[in-house]
């Protein structure tokens, strides 16, 4: 049976000692929204009334980089039997 994760998300908090200021992000994660794969980050903030909350951003999918081998890559190539 295969997993679908189309439209869910995971966070997993961050390594403090990683901070490198207080907007670094809290929590880290991705989330899979219609088949496109954004990281996700949370913060840990409080509101004007003291209350605690998590505030969420995304970063969109960033296109996979070609490498050398796919830049070079010749379909036309024909091999001899």
């Amino acid at each position: 049976m295969n997993y679908d994760n189309t439209n869910t998300g995971v966070l997993f908090k961050a390594d403090p000692k990683k901070k490198k200021n207080e907007n670094s992000p809290d929590y880290i994660g991705s989330i899979n929204v219609e088949g496109k794969e954004w990281t996700l980050f949370g913060r840990l903030k409080k509101s004007k009334a003291n209350k605690s909350f998590v505030r969420l951003s995304v970063t969109p999918p960033k296109p996979k980089p070609e490498t050398k081998f796919d830049a070079e890559f010749d379909d036309d190539l024909q091999f001899l039997p």
